[in-house]
């Protein structure tokens, strides 16, 4: 399992509702709340950070941040020494 401290910030009271978000979110990590209209952040390390639930907000509720120090982030490049 690869450990990684990926975060997704969240502001609910920019947040209105739009889903656009959950919408753009291609891998399933945004889920949505239909009763409390809200985003739910379920699966926080597999985010593939592409930024597209960050770039659609036009609330500016999202903030992707990634884990660069992370293995899953990190390339190696050992076997080219």
């Amino acid at each position: 399992m690869i450990r990684t401290k990926h975060k997704i910030e969240y502001d609910p009271e920019k947040c209105v509702g739009c889903q656009l978000c959950y919408k753009a979110c291609f891998v399933d990590v945004i889920r949505w709340d239909a009763v409390n209209k809200r985003p739910v952040f379920k699966y926080v390390s597999d985010c593939e950070h592409c930024f597209y639930c960050e770039a659609v907000c036009a609330k500016g509720a999202i903030r992707v941040v990634p884990d660069y120090a992370s293995e899953h982030m990190g390339q190696h490049f050992e076997q080219y020494a």
